[in-house]
């Protein structure tokens, strides 16, 4: 169950954006002065079946520990949208594996 606690932390942004300047200048992030903030739904759910496939996965579990998936695609050109394809990946696997998302794609 959510608690109010929990819900506060997120409508005070929700209802007053403004108050994003100062946390981003803690954070050392840079907000434009005049940015349009939109609520949008928090929703992750998807209302249609979407096909996304890696080309290999594999576990590797050493005997030691520090197990990890290792995620295989093999790209014939440059895909600018892969980018977007990789974070899903990420995790994605990491949730349905329960391994940790980290890792870098990484070209050869």
């Amino acid at each position: 169950m959510v608690s109010s606690r929990h819900e506060a932390a997120h409508r005070i942004f929700q209802e007053r954006p403004e108050l994003l300047a100062p946390v981003f200048r803690i954070l050392d992030v840079p907000l434009p002065e005049e940015a349009a903030v939109e609520v949008l739904t928090p929703d992750a759910t998807e209302i249609r079946p979407l096909e996304r496939r890696v080309d290999s996965v594999l576990r590797v579990d050493p005997p030691a520990g520090g197990g990890f998936l290792l995620a295989i695609e093999a790209q014939g050109r440059r895909d600018p949208g892969k980018a977007v394809s990789w974070a899903y990946y990420l995790s994605f696997l990491a949730a349905k594996h329960e391994r940790s998302a980290t890792g870098t794609p990484r070209r050869y």
